[in-house]
């Protein structure tokens, strides 16, 4: 059977007590990795089960040792340690193919993800990986456990740690909770997007736009500070920062542009050194018609987001 054919399917496989149990292995896990104790009523407050159901699942989850409490704390046992980290590689694995494989906004992967994570077994999960190229990290930048359930420890910063002017690379987009998530990709920060912030002024900018964050929005952001002798871009701005009557040359696409709106628009002529212009602009200004190699194509501000130009003079033919 074809991936897309048991996809549609496999949610019936298991919708029961087990849900339960591998969702409180997830939270455990997580909550170890941030150095944070868990206990039952922790899980409670997080997980939209009901408290019978919770109850139940961990004390099945400490018959059969998966966990174990110690003084009101609920610790993973190894048997435990090793069903989280598959999960997480359901989960992220099914991401990557969301991002790459079909159209849904990166605003749904999560939550389909969640639903996913519980029903494809460990050989689809390789299957999908190795159809995907064995990928390393999430569309969010999380690193992937492997198939022997080791999983890499995320590197750089979050931003809420930078307390001086510098030039950092994005490297990582937490996806939970969901509504700081929102807010964060509402203004159009990319995963590989290259940010200057300058304290003086209290700006943050990428590809020429300038974001406003709060403190929540910097604690789920991760980056990599660029040293001075690492080349960075210059001069480079987003498509959709283009005026009728300027002329730009398209430098290359987002690392956020992937899968199939990757490859149209590459089909289409928006590769690396092509001209554009903007030819026409609708009444509400969205979609605009841009003149690329001869050819009149209309695009959405969404699309040109993600498309990266570097503005030229009009003599600079």
């Amino acid at each position: 059977m074809g991936i897309k054919n048991w996809l549609n399917t496999l949610l019936l496989k298991r919708v029961d007590q087990s849900i339960i149990e591998e969702d409180v292995l997830k939270y455990l896990y997580k909550n170890e990795e941030k150095n944070k104790t868990s206990n039952f009523q922790s899980i409670n407050n997080e997980l939209v089960f009901s408290e019978e159901q919770i109850d139940k699942s961990i004390q099945q989850l400490i018959k059969n040792q998966s966990i174990v409490n110690s003084n009101q704390s609920l610790l993973l046992e190894e048997k435990g340690r090793t069903t989280a980290i598959k999960l997480i590689r359901r989960h992220r694995i099914y991401e990557k193919y969301l991002s790459e494989k079909t159209g849904f906004s990166k605003s749904s992967w999560h939550h389909k993800a969640e639903e996913m994570e519980h029903a494809l077994t460990d050989e689809e999960v390789n299957l999908m990986s190795k159809e995907l190229g064995n990928p390393q990290f999430d569309p969010h930048g999380d690193p992937i456990p492997t198939k022997d359930g080791q999983l890499p420890k995320l590197k750089g910063i979050t931003l809420s740690k930078i307390e001086h002017n510098c030039t950092v690379k994005v490297l990582h987009i937490e996806d939970e909770p969901k509504r700081v998530y929102k807010s964060i990709i509402k203004q159009g920060l990319h995963i590989g997007s290259i940010m200057t912030i300058n304290f003086t002024s209290s700006v943050y900018a990428t590809e020429g736009h300038a974001l406003n964050f709060n403190k929540k929005d910097l604690e789920n952001i991760t980056v990599q500070v660029l040293k001075e002798e690492e080349e960075i871009p210059k001069g480079i701005v987003r498509l959709s920062l283009l005026k009728k009557g300027e002329k730009a040359v398209i430098t290359g696409l987002s690392s956020e542009c992937r899968g199939i709106n990757r490859r149209r628009l590459l089909d289409l002529g928006f590769v690396k050194g092509s001209k554009i212009s903007i030819n026409m602009v609708s009444p509400l200004s969205d979609p605009t018609a841009y003149l690329i190699r001869e050819t009149l194509i209309a695009l959405r501000k969404e699309q040109t987001d993600m498309i990266l130009i570097k503005k030229i003079n009009n003599d600079a033919e």
